[in-house]
């Protein structure tokens, strides 16, 4: 058994995390937000990630409980699915209401019950006052709802971050600074008005 095994299943242990419900609401309810890294061991150690932290954790943490996981890479316009809250500044609220924020977004399928389920994990319980798509009281039978809406999707391939960095390097310079900036201005207000459950 590699570390990086040994560290899922101590999650699983010490959590207790017995069903797929479980284990997804252990990694959905993670706060949002960016460490600057990806890393799974460092989302939960931080106890904070991004989407693609989040759902790489998430993955991993299905699969050593046996499950068949996969992670799924969409291109959206990131800020058309996120509510506009009157308590975001001024810039974001701008950006959030005149412009189309590109982005790769990624969500997860799991295979349940001779069916795959989509899961996203993006946003944590904090957010549910604020109108953001949380999943609070999803039981493990249905699709969850998506934090974001396809505008197209990417064959499945496990390095999903080489894939992201590529797909960003592809957006022209000022998208890449708008999409920079959203993030930005998205993070600093989470961890100001929604760092942890309501």
């Amino acid at each position: 058994m590699t570390k990086y095994n040994e560290f899922l299943q101590r999650v699983i242990s010490k959590n207790s995390l017995l069903t797929l419900p479980q284990i997804y609401h252990h990694v959905r309810n993670i706060p949002y937000g960016s460490t600057g890294n990806r890393d799974p061991r460092i989302v939960y150690t931080s106890n904070l990630g991004s989407c693609s932290g989040k759902h790489i954790l998430l993955r991993d943490l299905l699969r050593e409980a046996g499950y068949r996981a996969e992670i799924v890479t969409m291109f959206t316009y990131f800020n058309e699915s996120t509510p506009i809250d009157e308590s975001f500044p001024e810039e974001l609220k701008a950006i959030a209401t005149h412009e189309r924020v590109p982005d790769f977004h990624h969500y997860l399928r799991v295979f349940e019950q001779e069916t795959w389920l989509n899961l996203d994990a993006t946003w944590h319980d904090a957010l549910m006052n604020f109108g953001f798509r949380v999943n609070h009281d999803w039981d493990g039978s249905t699709h969850t709802k998506l934090a974001a809406v396809a505008e197209q999707e990417y064959p499945v391939t496990e390095n999903i971050i080489d894939l992201k960095t590529r797909l960003v390097a592809s957006l022209s310079q000022d998208q890449q600074e708008l999409r920079g900036k959203y993030f930005q201005l998205v993070t600093e207000w989470i961890s100001e008005n929604a760092k942890s459950s309501p």
